[in-house]
């Protein structure tokens, strides 16, 4: 079995009503249902400011664009799935 660098990101999720949060950045998500996709939903991040510049901090701009994107689409498959 080899390992790979995100093996377990589900459970850095936790997801409550409408909201999914990241654990480990603290990014907040928030989602409703989609005006232009009956079933489905769009979410929005409420926080993105401040999880972006500590990303940016930490990380640097390139690899913080490529985390937050992931962060959000992990965000809405925890939703999913848990919803």
């Amino acid at each position: 079995m080899t390992s790979h660098p995100n093996r377990g990101w589900r459970s850095r999720w936790v997801v409550a009503g409408a909201e999914a949060r990241h654990g480990p950045s603290g990014l907040v998500v928030r989602f409703r249902p989609a005006a232009d996709a009956p079933g489905a939903h769009d979410g929005e991040a409420v926080n993105t400011a401040e999880v972006s510049a500590a990303l940016v901090e930490r990380h640097g701009l390139t690899a913080a664009a490529r985390m937050l994107a992931r962060l959000m689409r992990e965000a809405g498959d925890a939703y999913r799935e848990r919803s």
